[in-house]
């Protein structure tokens, strides 16, 4: 951990090339700061819905990003959330390497949740290498295991983004649209922190997941840019529960649904 970090902190001080942009984007403009408005439920599988005000940011220096709600995604990142460091960053390929936090689950998340016993948040690593198919469509394999040995375990994923230019000249209100998609696999320690249910908890039938499948997603986004700096944004997310994790006692309703909005000014 204290190698990593200490990597990530030295890349600062060295010049590297910025992260391409192929999303129609001015890169010129490192950094971002919004507020997204979000809806969806309060954990896996769950009927229970939440409705949630969170702040975004995003801050690149070289090769090195931090950022926090999903913000760069609007800059045509695909480092997601936490500080990552650009290793490579061509036309066909890059690799990142990153930190991020995972904040497990509390007992407090949901009533119906409460007996379980809560997971511990996290830091997790993320290796990410990303094939540029084209300039308007990519592909992402990472990998993300828990670093601090908090029963975390370690996530695979794939997933594909593209824009769609056809779908923008056909609506009335402009701006640019995007489809993601990934599915996502966890080992055995993940599924069990997150999806089981230990032997002996009061009003629950045991259940001890191994390694698979949890999920696959679908996310249609939209952004517009008013101006050099703002910019609005919103999307809808269809989520499925699949493998060890769509048979845990815990899912009420393996498929599930989302969206979210808000505004951000780039500077």
């Amino acid at each position: 951990m204290r190698t990593v970090s200490q990597g990530l902190l030295v890349a600062v001080c060295w010049s590297a090339p910025s992260a391409q942009a192929v999303w129609g984007l001015d890169q010129t403009v490192p950094s971002l700061i919004g507020l997204r408005l979000s809806s969806g439920p309060v954990y896996f599988g769950q009927r229970e819905r939440s409705l949630s005000v969170r702040p975004m940011l995003a801050v690149r220096l070289g090769a090195v990003q931090l950022s926090s709600g999903g913000a760069s995604g609007l800059l045509g990142e695909r480092s997601g959330s936490g500080l990552s460091l650009d290793l490579l960053d061509d036309a066909d390929l890059s690799f990142q390497l990153g930190l991020r936090l995972d904040r497990g689950r509390s007992d407090e998340l949901s009533d119906r949740l409460a007996a379980l016993p809560s997971v511990r948040a996290t830091v997790r690593a993320r290796a990410a290498l990303t094939w540029h198919q084209t300039a308007a469509r990519d592909w992402t394999l990472s990998v993300a295991p828990d670093l601090l040995g908090h029963a975390g375990g370690a996530l695979l994923q794939l997933g594909l983004r593209e824009q769609l230019p056809r779908l923008a000249s056909l609506l009335p209100f402009g701006g640019q649209w995007s489809l993601q998609a990934q599915i996502v696999a966890g080992s055995g320690r993940y599924q069990q922190s997150y999806f089981g249910v230990p032997t002996g908890t009061p009003g629950w039938v045991a259940y001890r997941p191994g390694a698979g499948l949890r999920n696959a997603s679908l996310y249609l986004g939209w952004q517009r840019q008013y101006g050099r700096h703002w910019m609005g944004f919103g999307g809808l997310s269809l989520d499925r529960l699949l493998g060890p994790a769509a048979r845990s006692p815990l899912v009420e309703r393996a498929t599930q649904w989302g969206w979210d909005g808000g505004i951000a000014y780039r500077f």
